[in-house]
């Protein structure tokens, strides 16, 4: 049994009822209006989170360094048993990449564009996208356990043709594992740069993501200062 001083306690408490105000305040921001004038009010900086759900492989975008079940109810438009609904719980859903954007407008169109294409695959391209599956001898989406990659795969087949197609420059993408972004030949280098993101544990990842929202904020805000005319 590990014994804790009365400090540690206290330390530890305080500690746990922040994180617990960082997931609550996150899934409230999450509800907000995808507006760039929205993002701006709120300090949120011109982004988009993609997260991977560990037990399913399935992937979620978001605006917001957290996600509400509003936002999973949106994403997943035709659930079936191979792309089940999936569980809001926070010990699936980990961050797979952040994408910074060169401003609002970018971050806007490049989360539209991510949506339209997931939806779109899921509804009226169902059968197309499912012949391009890779499939088990059964003839269903190839899985381990109930891990299908395929998701996975599709999400940065979306990001690079969103980033190629709406010619998205200035983009820089945190990758938590750089094995995910596949081959660099099917990446604009002009467009795109591909960083680290910092090594930290699951209970880290709220503070990781809104430490990124702040250095995002700042960094667009340094920009926007630079590009003012200065008065004589």
């Amino acid at each position: 049994m590990t014994f804790r001083t009365p400090s540690e306690k206290r330390m530890r408490k305080f500690l746990i009822d922040h994180l617990k105000t960082r997931i609550q305040h996150g899934a409230r921001v999450a509800q907000l209006k995808r507006t760039p004038g929205a993002m701006i009010t709120h300090k949120l900086g011109p982004q988009v989170f993609v997260f991977r759900n560990l037990f399913s492989g399935q992937v979620l975008y978001s605006q917001f360094p957290a996600y509400h079940k509003k936002t999973i109810l949106e994403q997943f438009v035709s659930p079936n048993w191979q792309n089940r609904l999936p569980s809001r719980r926070q010990d699936l859903w980990k961050i797979m990449c952040v994408m910074n954007f060169d401003n609002y407008k970018y971050a806007t169109a490049a989360y539209r564009g991510l949506i339209d294409l997931k939806q779109t695959r899921d509804t009226v391209q169902k059968k197309e996208a499912n012949k391009m599956r890779k499939k088990s001898e059964e003839g269903t989406i190839w899985y381990s356990g109930q891990y299908r990659p395929t998701y996975t795969q599709e999400a940065v087949a979306d990001m690079t043709h969103v980033i190629d197609a709406f010619n998205l420059e200035g983009t820089t993408i945190y990758w938590a594992n750089e094995s995910l972004r596949g081959d660099d030949k099917y990446w604009r280098n002009d467009l795109v740069e591909h960083e680290k993101l910092p090594v930290h544990s699951p209970k880290q990842q709220s503070i990781l993501l809104d430490v990124m929202r702040q250095d995002s904020v700042k960094d667009f805000r340094k920009r926007m200062k630079m590009l003012k005319p200065k008065v004589a």
